[in-house]
């Protein structure tokens, strides 16, 4: 019968805490990307229903790729919100890269109309809010972000927006 001896069940110990704890290392938790609005036109406005595509701008900040497969988005304009929504995707932003996802939007009549004369009578910078959650790892994890900046009223339904 082998003896065992105390210091070999010491090594295979440490040896195996140390791979576990490398492992978990390899797997880093996710960061929320960072989601800027970068654009914003008119797809169909009516008394009924008011659709937009947004353009928003997501920055990987994780060490892998991103897959997202859904996300929720709301845009305020100077604290009130003009448009919302949630659509599914499937897109891959490169480890530490930046992609551009276009996304349908409802719009709310009311938060339009008051922001509407202000953005047409009035030549200065707004602020703007877009927060929501993304969906990754096959709609096993959700992150939520909320992130500001300005946007000049002029280039508010083009694409270029400033952040």
């Amino acid at each position: 019968m082998p003896v065992r001896h105390p210091a070999n069940s010491l090594c295979l110990g440490l040896l195996c805490a140390a791979l576990v704890s490398g492992c978990a290392s390899l797997t880093q938790p996710w960061q929320a990307p960072a989601v800027a609005l970068a654009g914003m036109r008119v797809k169909e406005i009516t008394l009924a229903r008011q659709t937009f595509i947004v353009t928003l701008a997501v920055k990987n900040p994780n060490d892998r790729a991103l897959p997202i497969t859904a996300m929720t988005y709301r845009i305020q304009i100077e604290g009130s919100e003009v448009v919302q929504g949630a659509s599914v995707l499937d897109r891959q932003v490169p480890a530490f890269g930046e992609a551009l996802v276009d996304v349908e939007v409802a719009g709310s009549l009311l938060g339009l109309v008051a922001q509407l004369p202000s953005l047409a009578l009035e030549d200065r910078p707004r602020d703007w809010t877009v927060s929501g959650t993304v969906t990754i790892a096959d709609g096993l994890l959700t992150l939520p972000y909320r992130y500001s900046g300005r946007v000049d009223a002029k280039q508010l339904l083009s694409r270029t927006v400033t952040r």
